[in-house]
């Protein structure tokens, strides 16, 4: 049972914590630190001048905010610390109505969400290095694709009406250049993971069970792999298809409220969009599928709910070829297959 509660509330160059004892929940601390090694040492020090719990029974807590969040999760984790990050849409959607918001408010609702849920605290895990690195790489690769898309439409769209201005051949002919340009970096981008994944022998290996599958190449994989961490957070494929946002949910209440199931906008986003991408490459070259599209399609289906169908399916078939480590087969019949509508 833990007994003292420290809440965090990130930002680019500071973070601000409160913190109470279980016995104490009207005398909450409060103070601001650098985000950077000095302040990291320093909150230490200071939530040990604060009280006399011992370090095993103390439990911080702070939204998941990507880069901001992981210089001091990372060394919390190296202390020995228990740090709880928790995804922030829930810590917000705990919290009630609010009549006011500022960082300090946040930190104290924040030790308070510990708190209150206590017994749903999951300690992060050390950070891999290797998933670590593929992360900053995809998110790198992602600015260079939006660059290079920006560049090349801004640039057809002028010399296309602007066709009699010299000025306007000459962005386009630059802008065409950086295009190259970017290209070359995207492809050494994506090298720089394929050295990362074959120095790894547990990323090489479900590396390849996972593009065995068709449909799926390099950028969806190493995403599936990051936010799995390796098929190690999620225990089952639904809970993948919900993360993802591919499972419909219903909402009713008597018989007022009746609505049918659709898909949920809380999702990540960037899984979503790569297993969409994904799907409809799958129907093209996957001949079960492509015939499973073209029928429900003739059934009068719409076409989203085929194309979700589809993506629920390659997550289940992610998901049985690295549980069974076995390569994808076009003619495997499973028995117990999930049935889509």
């Amino acid at each position: 049972m833990k007994n003292l509660f420290i809440g965090i509330d990130f930002s680019k160059k500071t973070f601000d914590v409160s913190l109470f004892e279980r016995d104490k929940l009207d005398v909450i601390s409060y103070h601001r630190f650098d985000n950077r090694k000095d302040g990291y040492k320093e909150l230490v020090a200071w939530v040990k001048s604060s009280t006399g719990i011992k370090t095993a029974e103390w439990l911080f807590c702070g939204e998941h905010t990507g880069l901001y969040s992981l210089g001091l999760t990372e060394f919390l984790v190296g202390k020995g610390l228990f740090i709880w990050l928790e995804n922030p849409l829930q810590i917000k959607l705990s919290s009630g109505i609010k009549r006011e918001k500022n960082d300090k408010v946040d930190s104290r609702e924040i030790a308070l969400y510990a708190y209150r849920f206590e017994d749903k605290a999951i300690a992060t895990l050390p950070a891999d290095k290797d998933l670590s690195s593929l992360s900053l790489l995809l998110a790198f690769r992602e600015r260079l694709v939006r660059n290079k898309k920006a560049l090349l439409v801004s640039a057809v769209e002028m010399r296309s009406v602007l066709t009699r201005n010299p000025m306007a051949r000459y962005i386009y002919e630059q802008s065409q250049r950086d295009v190259e340009r970017l290209n070359k970096e995207i492809k050494e981008v994506e090298k720089k993971m394929m050295e990362i994944i074959e120095a790894s022998s547990e990323l090489k290996e479900n590396y390849q069970l996972v593009i065995s599958i068709k449909g799926i190449a390099l950028i969806n994989t190493v995403a599936i792999m990051i936010h799995t961490a390796n098929f190690t957070r999620f225990d089952n494929p639904r809970q993948l298809a919900c993360y993802a946002g591919v499972v419909p949910f219903g909402k009713s209440s008597g018989t007022s409220l009746n609505k049918p199931k659709r898909t949920s906008s809380l999702a990540n986003r960037q899984i979503k969009t790569l297993l969409t991408q994904a799907a409809r490459c799958a129907v093209k070259h996957d001949v079960k599928l492509r015939i499973y599209y073209h029928r429900k399609l003739k059934q009068g289906k719409d076409e989203r709910l085929v194309i979700n169908n589809v993506r629920n399916k390659l997550i289940h078939t992610i998901f049985a070829v690295v549980k069974n480590k076995q390569f994808y087969q076009t003619d495997y019949k499973n028995e117990n297959a999930v049935k889509t509508i």
